[in-house]
């Protein structure tokens, strides 16, 4: 099975206080930039298309053409979320 538009991502949730560090190992966290969040989907083989997915579901690949070009080098099926 291949994942195909709209997938619903994982969201960060907010948190009132930060655990001291070496508090619990299995946590982790790092500053949160602003910019743009998105699914990006390779094709499921030879000769499909790029796409990329916001958060909220919009498909925007004609909005990011260096981004589809650089998706085009990675395996087929393959979905990223960042």
């Amino acid at each position: 099975m291949v994942l195909q538009p709209p997938v619903q991502p994982m969201l960060a949730q907010a948190a009132e206080t930060i655990p001291p560090p070496g508090a619990r190992r299995e946590l982790a966290y790092e500053q949160k930039f602003d910019g743009h969040r998105m699914l990006v989907f390779t094709p499921p083989g030879p000769g499909g298309r790029v796409l990329l997915q916001t958060r909220r579901g919009a498909l925007v690949q004609d909005r990011f053409p260096d981004l589809v070009a650089a998706a085009e080098q990675l395996p087929h099926g393959l979905v990223l979320d960042g």
